[in-house]
């Protein structure tokens, strides 16, 4: 190889050697402390009731570009978050978390504050492990999402099971009753349940205390008085737990109570699909909700289908000597003629009172 050929190689290798090294990639928004494995996760760990614990997730922009955060999105009401940027000579300029329009900008190098806050008074199932995220959706095209997670258990001094009555179906002129009972789910705490009332008209509240299996024990009735009108109802009361060793050193927890307002006797279901080939047919009952109420049935009729599809059998249940029964059955059956389509009936049963309960029948 001549002289002259060897300098053109050595002007290349000069100036490869001479080149800038190339920059890192990009990662995006990048999660900054926390957990070196998982930094995206936070462990809140055992909280009390009633306290509203916060942790600050910081994101670094690492791109040469401005990141716009286009909305932020948290799991359930318990997590309420808010956003901030920080930028490198400290200025903090606060996200906007309205639905009209971006949340924030974060400049290259810049870093977004996430502060996340606990509500514990939106938490309704206590004294057991929760997982709650907050997600973050950007214009990134390395990091689009970030979906950041909060564990928290919140320990609430007693328990009640259950958290919430359920009365079912009550009938207007009767009174419904439901209960719970309160145990103190912290041992050796020194809590006590001072009293129970109602929070809602309508509502009659009782408490009883007694020890179950050597531990103190409160019976918590909810009563809701007849006269109310036809459909759902809702109502709550309040429990107040003195637990001086503990700050506040009074709590008070609300116990949801819901019913359904029906009429004294009900015809069920309210609505039956008989399947094609079903020789045995469908069974429908009619019964009295108030205790000691007789009564007896005058008719019950298809309509809205020929009449020589099915046929009608009414059953008293126990009737006494005049016939009157607290509960009846009604048996559809088909006979052996095919409908030509799909059947869709209307049972109609009226009672001796006058009144008229009515139900679905569907077939194919």
């Amino acid at each position: 190889m001549t002289r002259s050929s060897l300098l053109p190689l050595a002007l290349l290798c000069l100036a490869a050697g001479c080149a800038e090294p190339a920059a890192p990639p990009c990662k995006g928004l990048v999660i900054e402390g926390g957990d070196l494995e998982r930094p995206y996760y936070h462990d809140f760990g055992v909280i009390l009731d009633g306290t509203s614990p916060t942790y600050t997730y910081r994101l670094r922009n690492t791109e040469p570009n401005p990141v716009t955060l286009n909305d932020i999105l948290a799991s359930c009401s318990c997590v309420v978050p808010s956003v901030r940027v920080v930028s490198k000579t400290g200025a903090v300029t606060a996200g906007k978390l309205r639905n009209d329009g971006a949340v924030c900008v974060i400049p290259p190098g810049e870093v977004l504050e996430v502060n996340v806050l606990i509500d514990t008074s939106h938490i309704r199932r206590k004294n057991a492990d929760r997982l709650s995220t907050v997600r973050l959706r950007t214009n990134s095209p390395v990091t689009p999402f970030h979906t950041l997670e909060m564990h928290v258990k919140v320990q609430q001094l007693i328990q009640a099971s259950p958290w919430e009555i359920d009365l079912g179906d009550i009938p207007t002129n009767d009174m419904g009753k439901g209960r719970t009972e309160v145990i103190v789910a912290v041992a050796d705490a020194g809590v006590t349940l001072r009293t129970a009332r109602s929070l809602s008209p309508q509502l009659t509240v009782t408490t009883t205390e007694e020890e179950r299996l050597g531990r103190q024990l409160w019976v918590v009735e909810a009563s809701v008085e007849p006269g109310r009108p036809l459909g759902p109802w809702s109502g709550s009361l309040q429990l107040i737990v003195d637990a001086p060793a503990f700050d506040p050193p009074e709590r008070r927890v609300v116990i949801p109570v819901r019913a359904n307002i029906v009429t004294d006797i009900v015809l069920r279901p309210r609505r039956v699909f008989l399947m094609k080939g079903n020789e045995l047919g469908v069974e429908f009952t009619v019964e009295a909700l108030v205790p000691g109420e007789r009564f007896l049935i005058n008719s019950a009729a298809l309509t809205g289908c020929p009449s020589n599809l099915y046929s009608t059998k009414v059953t008293p249940v126990a009737p006494d000597i005049r016939g009157h029964a607290e509960r009846w059955q009604i048996r559809i059956k088909p006979t052996k003629i095919a409908p030509e389509g799909p059947v869709d009936a209307k049972l109609t049963v009226v009672l001796d009172s006058g009144e008229v309960l009515e139900a679905a029948l569907m077939g194919r």
